[in-house]
């Protein structure tokens, strides 16, 4: 044997030592800071008791150990800034030499994020990733487990529509001007033709408009049965309330984003409105109890935090992508990721071959009588129909 080929030997040997002898790193940005903010609220806490509960057991079980080994994760603000983002994954990567990703969220992050991940071949589950866009770049360590995904987003609800009485049948799309947003309104404009709903006018808007009275006075001149509006909830708390002040009555009104802060803000005049709902405490699936003790512990009420199943099933699955591969080797992990079924309380998740999950529509929910009421399928609850509009 040559002396090359016995430090080889050698090398990996010591390196699968050195291994088996420290914790395991991830690292994370959360969106704690700027405009994405109120979607995220406890976010840290949470991820932080995700862990201790991990590490309460002894870490994650790696087969070349043959033992547990704990888990450790730095937590960085990203400021909802995707310039932000990338700096602290890049030191991440570089710096603190963590071994895998789990986040960011929101396609305008998580886009410009993924090639740093690429780069130095950390394999990423990301969180709320859902637009079509950022997993057709070829990437090979990106991966993201979007609830609902925007083929499936609102198939409750149309499945809804398609039941109540009287039927709508005409529907207008406002939209916030942001990747995802656009195309969960494409998605879902076409979906409404194909099930005989007119679209019968379709506007998007920057983020950052205040004054939605040229918007409103299109909407009114369209008379639609049923208003759609795909935005994020600190874009369109304000079109809600002046379409309130107006008095733009219609069967109902949509949102993507049906939050706490939403709900918070608006007040009675987010009575009637439906929006979506991934998963919620009772509903039974893989890890129901460990999942609802870490929301409890964390104060989070899935009922108004939409987001947050979606991190929760990133941190699941990189849990259980380093057990399958049984070792700290980001080669491993990244095919275990490629080719294995995950498990979670919304039910099992496969990564296609760009690293998205698909998965089923999530449940329709309702304001009723100021609390977020899960109202879709029939058997979960009941939709107030039409929509109780503002006093």
């Amino acid at each position: 044997m040559t002396l090359a080929v016995l430090f080889s030997c050698c090398h990996v040997s010591l390196a699968a030592a050195q291994t088996c002898d420290r914790h395991i790193k991830l690292g994370t940005t959360i969106s704690e800071t700027g405009p994405y903010s109120s979607m995220t609220a406890r976010w840290a806490d949470l991820t932080r008791e995700f862990f201790t509960q991990i590490n309460k057991d002894g870490g994650i079980y790696l087969s070349s150990c043959k033992r547990k080994v704990p888990v450790d994760i730095e937590i960085f603000d990203d400021q909802g800034n995707a310039a932000t983002a990338v700096q602290l994954f890049e030191k991440m990567a570089s710096n603190d030499n963590v071994d895998f990703f789990v986040g960011p969220d929101w396609t305008a992050l998580g886009m410009p994020v993924s090639p740093i991940a690429e780069k130095h071949q950390i394999p990423i589950v990301m969180a709320n990733i859902a637009t079509e866009a950022a997993f057709e770049r070829g990437m090979k360590y990106m991966f993201a487990t979007p609830f609902p995904t925007i083929q499936n987003w609102s198939t409750s609800y149309f499945q809804l529509l398609g039941s109540v009485n009287p039927k709508p049948k005409t529907i207008y799309f406002v939209t916030q001007d942001n990747p995802s947003q656009k195309a969960i309104a494409e998605t879902w404009a076409a979906r409404a033709e194909a099930q005989g709903i007119h679209v019968v006018g379709r506007e998007i808007f920057p983020s950052s408009l205040k004054d939605f009275s040229s918007t409103i006075l299109k909407v009114r001149a369209a008379h639609p049965d049923v208003i759609y509006v795909a935005s994020y909830d600190f874009a369109s708390v304000p079109l809600i309330q002046q379409m309130r002040q107006q008095h733009l009555n219609v069967m109902n009104i949509h949102v993507t984003d049906l939050t706490g802060t939403f709900l918070r803000q608006l007040g009675h005049d987010a009575e009637g409105i439906t929006g979506e709902l991934p998963w919620y405490p009772g509903m039974k699936g893989d890890y129901d109890s460990f999942v609802e003790g870490i929301v409890q512990k964390a104060n989070i009420d899935l009922s108004q935090s939409t987001w947050t199943m979606s991190r929760i099933a990133s941190y699941l699955v990189m849990v259980q992508a380093i057990e399958a591969a049984g070792a700290i080797d980001r080669e491993k992990v990244r095919e275990v990721l490629a080719t294995h079924t995950f498990k979670a309380p919304t039910g099992p998740i496969v990564f296609d071959k760009r690293g998205l999950a698909y998965k089923d529509g999530a449940y329709t929910s309702q304001v009723q009588d100021g609390k977020i009421n899960v109202v879709w399928p029939e058997k979960l609850g009941k939709v107030r129909w039409p929509a109780v509009e503002s006093k």
